[in-house]
């Protein structure tokens, strides 16, 4: 077995069971068969027919590894074949697998040399690059493996063998960790210009050294619909996009969602709803209530105080 790929054994004590989505079982092949749709339909890429169980074994035998339940389920519906996927079933391969299987530690090792990069997790940083280097390398060698799933993502291979890993994407300028797992990126994939667009919201699992490798960077964020208050007002396209991405802004830079909605007038909106409620007839007539009602606040207090309250005072 390769030697860095040891990190499948690690103890199970590493792995923060997540109560949404901790699964020892592969997803429904109902979602299987959604996500391969999915990628059937997208121009320019070709699916063949899933891996067989002997070549799962083959390509987990020759590498080292083992592939995460639901990624392996998804790839035994139907293999995505393209330049920008791994290509897991031509056996002269190998060597290309374990380049992109290494490409990990080497971006993490440029991001430590170059940038000073480094965690408190762990421990003191040794005096030189080359110990520091030393130390990261050992490290990552029991870290969990992660398995290429798209260009420079990548979902981590545990112990336990769980289903609903967070995706993780890696490259020169560090780690990030996204909102969703693997069947959920799929899905996303070419749906906006970003490929976590439609990606699943829920609490990422923690995941044993990547997790806190991410968090001492920058945190992507799927972004969806936000349901601010102003998706509701008519005014200007470009002033709701810039408030929308106002909103994941202080979201990537580390506040809570609740945080976010409470500094953002937000509160007062059902999460669950607003995104139907904003469509229908019920909640344009309780905007209009809303605006006449602030008027009368503004001629009263004689000006205005909050940005909710210029927006709606300038509606037509």
């Amino acid at each position: 077995m390769n030697h860095r790929l040891s990190g499948i054994i690690s103890p199970l004590n590493h792995i923060t069971s997540d109560p949404i989505r901790s699964s020892f079982k592969p997803p429904l092949p109902v979602y299987c068969k959604t996500t391969i749709n999915h990628l059937k339909s997208l121009t320019g890429l070709d699916v063949a027919p899933g891996l067989t169980n002997q070549e799962i074994s083959a390509v987990e035998s020759s590498v080292g590894f083992s592939f995460p339940v639901d990624l392996r389920s998804i790839l035994q519906t139907g293999l995505p074949v393209g330049t920008r996927f791994p290509n897991w079933r031509s056996g002269s391969t190998r060597n290309s697998l374990l380049l992109i299987f290494n490409l990990p530690l080497l971006h993490i090792s440029k991001i430590v040399v170059r940038n000073g990069f480094w965690v408190d997790s762990w421990g003191t940083r040794p005096g030189s690059d080359a110990e520091a280097l030393l130390l990261v390398k050992k490290l990552m060698e029991f870290a969990p493996v992660l398995v290429p799933v798209y260009e420079n993502f990548y979902v981590p291979s545990t112990t336990p063998n769980l289903a609903g890993n967070p995706v993780f994407q890696i490259d020169g300028d560090g780690v990030r960790v996204l909102n969703c797992d693997v069947a959920g990126f799929l899905q996303g994939l070419n749906r906006t210009d970003d490929h976590r667009g439609s990606c699943e919201f829920r609490r990422r699992r923690r995941v044993e050294f990547w997790t806190d490798v991410a968090e001492r960077g920058k945190v992507a964020l799927a972004r969806g619909p936000t349901c601010g208050w102003w998706s509701a007002l008519s005014c200007d396209e470009k002033l709701r996009e810039c408030l929308d991405d106002a909103y994941w802004k202080l979201r990537g830079a580390g506040w809570e969602e609740d945080e976010v909605r409470e500094m953002m007038m937000m509160m007062d909106l059902d999460r669950d709803t607003c995104t139907q409620a904003f469509s229908s007839t019920v909640m344009h007539e309780t905007v209009k209530r809303d605006k006449c009602k602030e008027d009368e606040d503004d001629r009263e207090g004689g000006e205005v105080t909050t940005l909710k309250h210029l927006l709606y005072s300038h509606q037509p």
